[in-house]
């Protein structure tokens, strides 16, 4: 197969050009062909992938899930979609975690050389993509807000710092929802969707038992109605997602949602968004590769 390994390197602490020897030489034990493309801006990769999807089996991404979510992009305006494998090296890496990817470059590639890729689904907020997350409210805007330097130096940890002065802030903010032909109408402190249970460096393990293939995604309401809302809503998180008697849970494969113009949606930790939103899921739309363990548990 052919692949192209593209890769940001700003992401992460910006190590990744360093492994790029280690991986040409395991190419060149293999029957398999690479070509190696680092991204020159940002949205660059948007572009790129869109351009290039024709021409290759694979596109190899080296970086964290915003520069997943580029590719993707990318990927999505082509009719011929290549199978998309991770090669880890951001601050989070939550898209290569659910899938079962770690920094092991040669036990990464030995995936990509040996397993069967998988179905997955893609959703769409208004006109992006994403993978597993769409959020607003409290902490959503953490993920892009966070000065690049502070990641260089502090890594994930400058996220945490950041999480707790946005607790500070008082979120308030009423929605309209419609799904499945219903309504309904909170006021809330936070939207959290997930694919699956996994978001932002933490595993949700109470929040669903979804799967990566069924077209359908989940939505919890974080509501505003009660005071200590800050602490109710750390302790879910603390509790792996555990849903509160007083939160909303739906799962569907479309909402409509109605909100202030200036709430503002993250999608696979990148910015999306203002106001109302469109969220669909669009079952099977790639194939991507993931590790046996990973295939067994979310396809």
């Amino acid at each position: 197969m052919k692949f192209l390994l593209m890769y940001n390197p700003a992401s992460g602490r910006a190590n990744f050009k360093a492994h790029l020897p280690k991986i040409i030489k395991e190419f060149g034990k293999s029957n398999h062909e690479i070509d190696i493309y680092e991204s020159k801006e940002p949205r660059d990769l948007v572009k790129v992938s869109e351009i290039e999807s024709k021409h290759y089996d694979v596109f190899l991404v080296a970086g964290g899930d915003g520069t997943v979510n580029e590719v993707l992009n990318g990927m999505m305006k082509s009719e011929i979609k290549p199978i998309l494998g991770l090669l880890p090296s951001g601050t989070a890496n939550d898209v290569a975690a659910i899938l079962g990817i770690n920094k092991n470059i040669k036990r990464s590639l030995k995936i990509y050389f040996s397993e069967e890729s998988v179905d997955m689904d893609v959703n769409q907020i208004n006109d992006k993509y994403f993978l597993y997350t769409a959020a607003s409210g409290i902490l959503s805007r953490i993920s892009y807000d966070v000065p690049r330097r502070h990641i260089k130096k502090y890594g994930y940890f400058a996220y945490v710092i950041e999480a707790m002065k946005d607790f500070s802030h008082d979120y308030r903010y009423p929605i309209k929802v419609k799904y499945d032909h219903q309504y309904l109408s909170c006021e809330c402190a936070m939207i959290l969707g997930l694919s699956t249970n996994r978001v932002g460096g933490m595993s949700l393990v109470n929040f669903s038992e979804s799967k990566l293939n069924d077209g359908l995604f989940e939505l919890r309401f974080f509501k505003r109605a009660k005071s200590f809302w800050r602490f109710r809503l750390l302790s879910s998180f603390i509790r792996g997602g555990k849903k509160l008697r007083e939160d909303i849970h739906l799962v569907s494969s479309k909402f409509e949602i109605e909100t202030s113009s200036n709430v503002e949606w993250n999608a696979d930790g990148e910015f999306a968004c203002k106001g109302n939103v469109t969220i669909q899921t669009y079952r099977k739309a790639i194939k991507v590769f993931a590790s046996p363990k990973r295939k067994k548990r979310y396809f």
